[in-house]
C-alpha cells in the first residue's frame, strides 16, 4: 500500500464502523424501544453477545473488501453498489456466526435484519461525508502527501488537474525543465513554478516534499538516471510516468489494461510506476503510532513533574524561560517546535557562532566539550536526560515518535546534501540507534548518518522496543550524555 491506500483504508474503516454502529442503535431505538420487540425476546447480557459477534463481523466483512480504489473517484452510485455487496456479506457473515455460538438472540430476526438495512442508506453517507472531509482537509501539510512536480509545459495543466482531485496529495511546487528564468515565481493553475532545469534538484533537496511526480516526454534528450538515483538517496517516494504506455493509458478502455502491471496507475492519461523510500505496512505504522502514543502518556506525566522539580533551581541560576523552543526539521523536511527544558543560558543561540572554532564534530552538527553557555542545573539534567522529557509532547502531537532518527536543526538542513535527506524519511525520535550507540563518542556526522539510515533500512516494532529498552540502560547509567 502507498501512503493515500494506507491513509485510505484507516479512514473508511473507521467511517464504515461508526456507520454500522449508528444503524446498530438505530434498530435497537426502532425494534427494541419503539416497536418494543427485541426488548420481549433477549435480555442485556445477549445484546452485547450480538454485538460482539456483529463487530466481528464487519472486521471479516471489512478486510475481504479491496480499500485500495480512491473513495474519491467514485460516485453516489458506486456507493450504493459496495454498500449493497457489504451489508449482504455483512448479514451472511453476522448470520453465521450467531448459528455457530447458538446465541438466543438468533431468535430475533428484526436486529439481524434491521441493522444491516440501515447500514444499506448510512454507509453510503457515511462515505459521501468522508470525502467532504478529506477534501476539506487535504491542504493540512500534516495530514497530506506533500508532493512535488517535475515535468514539463505542455504536460503542467493536465497534471495539475489530475492530482487535485487526490484528497491525499498537497502540491508543494513545480519545476518544469522547459521553465524560462523569468517563468520562476509564476503559477500554472495555482501551483507555483519553484525550479528549472538548473536547479530543480537544489530545490528538491530542501523542499518539505514526501513524493516527487515525473512525467518527461520521451524525446527530452536528457537521461534520468543520475537524477532518480539521487532522489533514491533521499528516501523520497518516486512517481515515475512511462511516455512508452501512453498510447494505452490514454485511452482508459480494458484492453490495455492486460499490458500493465497492477502495480501501476496512472495520471492524466499516462501509466505511472511508484518506487517507494521507505517500506512500512499499515498495520507497522498502526502498531509504531500506538506504542509512541502509550509511550508519550507516560512521559508526558514524567516530564510535568520534573518541570515543576527543576523550574525554581533553573530560574534562580538562569533568569528566562523554563522550556527551550526551536524549529526542528521532521518527516521529509517539514519543519516543527522541538520542545526540551532549558539547559542553556538565554543567549545560548547567538554565542553559538564564536564558538564554532571549538567544534568537535566532523560535519554539519555541532558538539562542544565544557560549552560554557550550558548551566550548571543543565549539565545536571543534560546528564540525567531530563531535558529531553518535554519532546513526549511532540510525540503525542505527532511531530515526532518514541524512536526514530535525530532531528536537524534548520542551519545543519541548510547544508544537507541529498543522501543526508534520506534520515528524515522516518519521524525524528527522541532516542533512536544513534543515541544509544554513545552519541558523546560519535564525532563524524557521516557516522550519524549512516546508524540513522541503517535504522530505517532494519526498522521492525520490535527493533523500536529493543531501542527503548537500551535508552532506559543508557540513561540511569549516565553514558553517552553530556
Amino acid at each position: 500500500m502507498n501512503k493515500r491506500e494506507k491513509l485510505q483504508f484507516l479512514f473508511v474503516f473507521f467511517a464504515d464502523l461508526i456507520s454500522l454502529a449508528c444503524s446498530f442503535l438505530f434498530a435497537w431505538m426502532l425494534f427494541g424501544v419503539w416497536m418494543r420487540r427485541a426488548a420481549d425476546l433477549f435480555d442485556r447480557q445477549e445484546v452485547y453477545q450480538f454485538a460482539v459477534l456483529l463487530l466481528v463481523a464487519f472486521l471479516v466483512t471489512f478486510l475481504f473488501f479491496d480499500q485500495k480504489k480512491n473513495i474519491a473517484d467514485r460516485h453516489i452510485q458506486d456507493e450504493f453498489l459496495i454498500s449493497i455487496k457489504f451489508n449482504v456479506v455483512l448479514l451472511a457473515v453476522h448470520a453465521l456466526l450467531l448459528v455457530v455460538t447458538k446465541i438466543p438472540m438468533m431468535a430475533s430476526r428484526y436486529m439481524l435484519i434491521g441493522t444491516p438495512l440501515i447500514n444499506l442508506f448510512m454507509l453510503p453517507v457515511g462515505h459521501e461525508l468522508l470525502k467532504k472531509y478529506l477534501y476539506h482537509s487535504k491542504n493540512n501539510a500534516k495530514f497530506a502527501t506533500l508532493t512535488a512536480i517535475l515535468t514539463t509545459h505542455d504536460r503542467a495543466a493536465a497534471i495539475i488537474q489530475d492530482m487535485n482531485q487526490n484528497w491525499s496529495r498537497k502540491l508543494h511546487g513545480l519545476a518544469l525543465l522547459d521553465a524560462a528564468p523569468d517563468e520562476i515565481g509564476t503559477q500554472i493553475q495555482g501551483v507555483e513554478i519553484k525550479a528549472d532545469y538548473g536547479n530543480f534538484m537544489e530545490w528538491l533537496r530542501r523542499e518539505a516534499v514526501d513524493e516527487v511526480y515525473i512525467d518527461l516526454p520521451m524525446d527530452s534528450g536528457r537521461s534520468l538516471m543520475p537524477y532518480l538515483k539521487e532522489l533514491e538517496s533521499m528516501g523520497v517516494t518516486i512517481n515515475l510516468a512511462l511516455p512508452i504506455l501512453e498510447r494505452y493509458g490514454a485511452q482508459k478502455t480494458d484492453d490495455w489494461k492486460p499490458l500493465i502491471s497492477d502495480s501501476l496507475s496512472h495520471c492524466a492519461g499516462s501509466p505511472v510506476i511508484t518506487m517507494n523510500g521507505t517500506h512500512m505496512s499499515i498495520t507497522d505504522e498502526i502498531l509504531k503510532r500506538c506504542l509512541d502514543i502509550a509511550g508519550a502518556l507516560v512521559g508526558c506525566v514524567l516530564a510535568l513533574i520534573a518541570m515543576a522539580l527543576i523550574a525554581i533551581p533553573l530560574k534562580l541560576e538562569s533568569p528566562g524561560p523554563l522550556l527551550f523552543k526551536q524549529k526542528r526539521v521532521g518527516l521529509n523536511g517539514r519543519i516543527f517546535n522541538i520542545y526540551k527544558i532549558r539547559s542553556m543560558y538565554v543567549d545560548a543561540e547567538a554565542r553559538k557562532a564564536e564558538l564554532m572554532k571549538h567544534n568537535e564534530m566532523n560535519g554539519l552538527m555541532f558538539k562542544m566539550e565544557n560549552d560554557p553557555r550550558i548551566t550548571r542545573v543543565g549539565r545536571f539534567i543534560r546528564k540525567t536526560s531530563l531535558d529531553e522529557l518535554p519532546q513526549f509532547f511532540n510525540v503525542l502531537m505527532g511531530d515526532m515518535s518514541l524512536v526514530g532518527t535525530r532531528p536537524p536543526t534548520l542551519d545543519e538542513y541548510e547544508h544537507y546534501k541529498s543522501h543526508h535527506k534520506r534520515r528524515l524519511s522516518m519521524k525524528p525520535g527522541i532516542t533512536g540507534l544513534w543515541q544509544v550507540s554513545g552519541r558523546s563518542e560519535i564525532e563524524d556526522f557521516e557516522e550519524v548518518v549512516r546508524l540513522d539510515v541503517q535504522y530505517i533500512d532494519e526498522w521492525s516494532l520490535w527493533l523500536d522496543i529493543k531501542l527503548l529498552l537500551r535508552t532506559v540502560a543508557v540513561v540511569f547509567s549516565r553514558r553517552g550524555a553530556e
